[in-house]
C-alpha cells in the first residue's frame, strides 16, 4: 500500500466524489496536509478515518435502549 494519497485517489478508493473527500478534510474528520493547492493524505490518517467511519457505522446500527421512566 502507498504511504501517501491524493484526494482523487482517496475518492476512488472510497467510491466517493472528490468534493465529498474535501468535505471530510475541511470538516476535520480526515486529516491531511496541504501542499500548495493540493491535499496529501498519509496512509495512517486514511486508516484512522476508515476506523472512525467503521465505529460510526456500528453505533448507528446498534438499536437504542428504551427509555425507562
Amino acid at each position: 500500500m502507498k504511504d501517501l494519497f491524493s484526494v482523487q485517489e482517496v475518492a476512488k478508493l472510497l467510491d466517493m466524489s472528490h468534493s465529498g473527500v474535501l468535505y471530510h478534510i475541511k470538516n476535520g474528520t480526515l486529516k491531511s496536509t496541504q501542499v500548495g493547492k493540493i491535499y496529501i493524505i498519509t496512509k495512517e490518517d486514511f486508516a484512522d478515518f476508515l476506523k472512525e467511519k467503521k465505529k460510526e457505522k456500528k453505533s448507528k446500527n446498534k438499536p437504542e435502549e428504551p427509555l425507562l421512566f
